[in-house]
């Protein structure tokens, strides 16, 4: 089952360790339980297609997932606010000449901010 998944998420040996496999939905000795989940109750899920996704630790809701491992804990950091995140794209929007994009292209463009934003990239 091992095989099945993407040579290109295994760093090391150990990484292997940590991959566990569903063999069967209905087996409870395959599936991850409450201690091996994070704080939140949450493991990552591995679905063929789709890749690597976060869930409950009692059952993917993805289509072909075969395999699952551990997620680090929410450390509890809030989201910084909607209005913290608009100063900044207004402040970032503004070294570029008054006019020089149409709405949908400032709309467009405030998306990818955002969504840099997200990941920690502004």
């Amino acid at each position: 089952m091992l095989n099945d998944l993407p040579e290109n998420i295994y760093s090391d040996d150990e990484l292997r360790e940590d991959i566990h496999p569903i063999e069967s939905w209905g087996d409870v000795a395959c599936m991850p339980t409450k201690a091996q989940a994070n704080n939140r109750g949450k493991v990552l899920w591995y679905a063929k297609g789709h890749g690597w996704y976060m869930g409950n630790f009692q059952h993917p809701y993805m289509d072909n997932t075969s395999h699952w491992t551990y997620a680090p804990d929410d450390l509890g950091i809030e989201p910084d606010t909607v209005d913290t995140k608009d100063q900044a794209f207004e402040t970032w929007i503004k070294q570029y000449p008054e006019g020089c994009f149409d709405p949908s292209t400032v709309a467009i463009l405030k998306l990818g901010y955002f969504g840099g934003w997200r990941r920690g990239n502004t």
